[in-house]
């Protein structure tokens, strides 16, 4: 991302309406205060293609331009992370999306994104919630980034382009399956469910997250053109990416790399506004304004990985030196003992399938050699610890 000698922030007009909550414009906006009525945006039995259509309408008079991340995080009652920012010059300004009156959809789990019913529901309620946030402070979407595969894998290939070309430059990432594949898939659930198996065990689990974001990415389309990211590709461009963002003082460390590209946070307001720009915890935070920052990126200012248009994953190209960053507060650099713990580490999820360790590393051998399903299972115990290990070596370091 290219960056201007200055690093001030220009002053300008707002757009009409003006900013309706106080508080919620993004920096270098002046709000005169005044309010604007609330459009209902409940679910119609209207196409979504008219719903889109009818709300970027009604909006199109504001030629501000929002761009809009998703991490496609659907556990059940978490709300899904959703982050809004608005560019100025090279500069990026996330809304405080949790100050506003209505919140995004909440997950259905892997057990509920396997019947499309839930998925639709979910990816509907994902587009109103991005359509009525931005109407709410006078926006119009330009672009959405989703931190997930927008579709299957063609059946014709055993792994998409996009994630070979992250192979070759040792980024890690889950294989995509066809469609075919998820529907063996989906039937592999239902009867693991009807035999008494635990939803916590669910095969398959660390991809069936995928058909949330199939649905998500149809639905928004609508709203506006979307391409998928990656944000801990972003991260590994950035230069960082050692330690895994679930461990201590991780996304403090990354969202520092991000500022020194996009301008924020810089201040300590700016560190304390990050827990305000979309739900979810840090780490989810963080991957929804890594998501809403590539969004904003131009063709020109991104580099793909794999075959454009329909088999990429994109990523900022850096093309100069990054600007000055003000380290982060020691609130958010100092650990954290995970609720509920009495030693240990941290808590993560296991970066090969669903099961959450409580203290990283204790118990990822015997997690390795017998339970996990993201390993192959024709292997020894032994085998499948090795592998694991080697696989996933950087989130033991």
């Amino acid at each position: 991302m290219a960056h201007s000698g200055s690093r001030q922030r220009p002053v300008a007009s707002p757009p009409s309406p003006d900013w309706p909550c106080v508080g919620l414009a993004p920096r270098g906006w002046r709000s005169r205060g005044n309010d604007i009525s609330h459009r209902d945006l409940s679910p119609r039995p209207d196409s979504a293609k008219v719903l889109g259509e009818i709300t970027l309408g009604d909006m199109a008079m504001n030629k501000q331009s929002a761009y809009v991340g998703v991490d496609v995080a659907c556990a059940v009652g978490k709300h899904l992370p959703i982050s809004i920012v608005i560019r100025e010059l090279n500069q990026i300004s996330p809304l405080p999306l949790r100050q506003l009156p209505f919140a995004p959809p909440k997950g259905c789990g892997n057990v509920g994104v396997i019947e499309d019913k839930h998925t639709q529901v979910f990816a509907q309620e994902a587009r109103e919630y991005v359509v009525r946030a931005c109407q709410h402070v006078g926006l119009i979407p330009a672009r959405i980034g989703i931190d997930a595969p927008l579709r299957p894998r063609i059946a014709s290939i055993t792994r998409r382009h996009a994630e070979a070309a992250l192979d070759r430059k040792g980024i890690s990432a889950f294989t995509t399956p066809s469609r075919a594949d998820f529907e063996q898939i989906q039937i592999k659930v239902r009867a693991h469910l009807a035999q008494g198996g635990r939803p916590d065990r669910l095969p398959h689990g660390h991809q069936l997250w995928m058909l949330a974001g199939f649905a998500i990415a149809d639905c928004l389309s609508v709203v506006a053109p979307c391409i998928e990211v990656y944000p801990q590709a972003t991260i590994r461009v950035l230069g960082g990416g050692a330690r895994h963002k679930t461990r201590s003082g991780a996304v403090a460390e990354q969202l520092s790399l991000v500022a020194h590209q996009t301008g924020f946070p810089r201040t300590e307001d700016d560190w304390q506004l990050f827990y305000q720009i979309a739900h979810g915890p840090a780490h989810d935070r963080l991957d929804a304004y890594i998501s809403a920052w590539v969004a904003s990126l131009d063709e020109h200012e991104r580099i793909g990985f794999g075959t454009v248009p329909d088999d990429v994953i994109w990523v900022p190209r850096i093309t100069s030196a990054a600007s000055s960053a003000p380290s982060p507060p020691s609130s958010m650099t100092r650990p954290v003992k995970p609720a509920g713990t009495t030693g240990g580490d941290h808590a993560m999820t296991c970066p090969a399938c669903s099961h959450e360790f409580k203290r990283w590393p204790f118990g990822w051998d015997a997690h390795a050699a017998y339970r996990c399903p993201g390993l192959p299972q024709s292997l020894t115990p032994e085998e499948r610890k090795a592998i694991y290990r080697q696989r996933y070596s950087q989130y033991f370091k």
